[in-house]
């Protein structure tokens, strides 16, 4: 049947005390978890990018200039006056950066650089970045890197003022990770906790953090490893996205770590949460996010969520009128109706991924959708 966009669509749909459950699946601790410890590094920079074709800064923006007196300084060239160096439209001065990974670096690795103008180039398209030393972005460490350089290569033609240096930066100092923590020096106060005890601590990822989960990984660690270390619990969940893990003094950290990495654990249903993401136009449902009744109008469409109906009627069927097509959700009155439900008749009818944020945005603004609602952009 072809729906015109100037009719009447109701999707009608029944909505139960009782939800569906979810069935129970299983994962991995190392799944959801990441140790404390665990996290990028920035390393930061200023350096001067040459060889360009004209579409450097210019002798118009002073710091590249003096950036260039003075490389040229430490290379015995000095400069007696900045206007030695004027019509210098090959030189940019640029915003360096380097990420290290999550498990660290050791001297001698390389890492790639990206590089961001910031003065008056309009691109680093065929340019050379000369040697820049790497500092910490935390200006109280102070301590020297490495250093980046080497050609730059565009990361985007539409963007010529961003570029990278792949490989271009090579450490000069190890960046080193450290997991295990006495118990003196933890931020939590309990009996469990002994000041000499060395602790490891899981962190729950964000969409996985919640009481139900952390006491679910603690108990799954108690269970399966206690007994091994001969006490009564090894884990404790100290909020919903941290659980503190004693490593016993006659293990190995590695391989306790390794083991409690690779439980299979159950996960517990979740709360409910619709997130959006509306430049890529997503829609992503997790938990039981269930609908109550309402009736929201969208641009010529009409979305009806009623209650159950008498006994032997037609589920909402006196909710009609007028030339309509009517999707029925549940029509066995089998119960659980969900945001995935709603999701599905939209999708059958091919309303636009805008009206499908409009609507249920509009539900949760009514107070008829019973779950978080989140955006990401």
């Amino acid at each position: 049947m072809q729906i015109g966009r100037t009719g009447i669509i109701a999707i009608a749909m029944l909505v139960f005390a009782a939800g569906l459950r979810a069935d129970e699946v299983t994962c991995q601790i190392a799944d959801i978890t990441h140790l404390k410890g665990q996290q990028i590094n920035r390393l930061v920079g200023m350096g001067l990018v040459v060889g360009l074709n004209g579409t450097g800064d210019g002798d118009d923006y002073a710091p590249s200039m003096r950036a260039l007196a003075e490389a040229l300084q430490n290379l015995a060239a000095p400069v007696v006056s900045l206007d030695e160096l004027k019509d210098s439209k090959n030189v940019a001065l640029a915003f360096v950066e380097v990420t290290v990974p999550d498990n660290g670096v050791r001297e001698g690795d390389r890492l790639d650089v990206q590089v961001s103008t910031f003065g008056g180039a309009s691109s680093l398209q065929g340019g050379r970045l000369l040697p820049a030393p790497l500092v910490h972005h935390d200006t109280t460490i102070r301590t020297l890197f490495g250093f980046a350089g080497g050609p730059v290569r565009l990361i985007d033609e539409n963007i010529p003022t961003r570029a990278i240096v792949e490989g271009g930066a090579v450490m000069e100092e190890d960046v080193l990770l450290g997991y295990l923590v006495r118990g003196r020096d933890l931020p939590y106060t309990n009996d469990w906790i002994e000041p000499g005890q060395q602790y490891v601590t899981f962190v729950l990822d964000d969409r996985h953090a919640s009481w139900a989960m952390a006491h679910e990984v603690a108990v799954t660690i108690d269970s399966e490893l206690a007994l091994a270390a001969d006490v009564d619990h090894v884990a404790m969940a100290v909020d919903p996205k941290n659980i503190l893990v004693a490593v016993p003094d006659a293990q190995v950290a590695s391989s306790w770590i390794r083991d409690i990495e690779m439980l299979q654990l159950l996960v517990p249903n979740g709360e409910a949460r619709v997130t959006i993401n509306r430049h890529t136009g997503t829609i992503v449902v997790s938990g039981n996010a269930a609908l109550s009744p309402v009736v929201v109008s969208q641009k010529g469409m009409t979305v009806t969520i009623l209650p159950l109906g008498p006994e032997g009627t037609d589920p909402g069927a006196a909710a009609l009128s007028g030339p309509q097509t009517w999707v029925g959700l549940d029509p066995s009155q089998a119960g659980g109706t969900t945001v995935n439900d709603l999701l599905g008749a939209l999708n059958r009818l091919s309303v636009p991924v805008e009206d499908r944020v409009a609507i249920l945005t509009e539900i949760h603004r009514l107070g008829k959708l019973h779950a978080k609602l989140l955006f990401e952009e």
